[in-house]
């Protein structure tokens, strides 16, 4: 009697050891994983990256994008980033014209990114817009700027939640990429055409090999699906996917985009990155 007493007594005990080693084991696993995903999400900002995409509509060359890292400064555990984009058409394509360039200034802190200050100027055939947001997220409010032909058309102060964070144009694109190590389905603020919007997006687990033409070769990538509730620039709007690279870079390789002449694709064209190789 004594002894099965004992024995059910070490097999509950057993039990219980083997209940928490689980649990401290899952605890583990889920530990390096998030450490891993932190890790690889530090690898993504690169200082001096240059990205030039070609825009295609069917088989014809449309125009250009260029991506730029300019600068990370760390303070602390917080990064300021600034990119820049330029966007330009190539002469000759009929009723297509565009020549836009955007600088964004960043905050980069746990894991996270968002607009600081946003500058954009569109030059159009009517004249050029110039376009500045200035976020004060301690005050809960957002200064606009916006210039037609040099003359001031919006001067205000537009307030938020406080516990919102924006992406501007150009900060979706690194907010994507850092993203792209989870795969779980997310809705961001924005702020386009002074107002308050959002993007839907989510990441899919399942790696797919894309073709890099300039290269001649295939790379594995995880692909990114979304829905941009605004219009932006040359009508960019609705669903759009994007492809990116499968590594710590997270370089985007391909992407699909809605805007006024229909269905596009951005293809990776050249790059600059000292430390990452397709």
């Amino acid at each position: 009697m004594v002894a099965t007493c004992v024995l059910k007594m070490k097999t509950k005990t057993g039990a219980l050891i083997n209940s928490y080693l689980r649990i401290v084991g899952s605890f583990v696993i889920l530990s390096i994983m998030f450490l891993q995903s932190a890790e690889a999400q530090e690898k993504v900002l690169y200082e001096g990256e240059e990205l030039k995409y070609v825009v295609y509509y069917g088989f014809i060359e449309l125009g250009e994008v260029k991506m730029k890292l300019v600068s990370i400064r760390e303070s602390g555990n917080v990064s300021f980033v600034t990119a820049s984009c330029e966007m330009r058409s190539y002469s000759g394509i009929p009723f297509v014209e565009l020549e836009s360039k955007f600088e964004s200034d960043m905050i980069y802190k746990d894991g996270e990114i968002y607009s600081r200050e946003f500058r954009a100027i569109d030059k159009k055939k009517e004249g050029t817009v110039e376009i500045n947001y200035k976020f004060e997220y301690d005050s809960g409010f957002v200064k606009i700027l916006k210039k037609f032909k040099g003359k001031v058309e919006i001067d205000k102060r537009m307030e938020f939640d406080k516990n919102l964070r924006f992406q501007d144009g150009l900060s979706l694109f690194y907010q994507a990429r850092l993203n792209s190590f989870k795969t779980d389905s997310r809705m961001i603020p924005v702020l386009m055409n002074e107002s308050e919007t959002s993007v839907n997006y989510y990441f899919s687990s399942l790696p797919e090999e894309i073709d890099f033409e300039k290269r001649d070769m295939d790379v594995l990538c995880v692909k990114c699906s979304g829905m941009a509730n605004f219009v932006g620039i040359f009508g960019l709007s609705g669903e759009f996917a994007g492809w990116f690279s499968k590594d710590y870079a997270r370089v985007p390789i391909s992407a699909q985009m809605n805007v006024i002449v229909g269905n596009i694709n951005l293809e990776l064209d050249s790059y600059t990155r000292k430390d990452w190789q397709p």
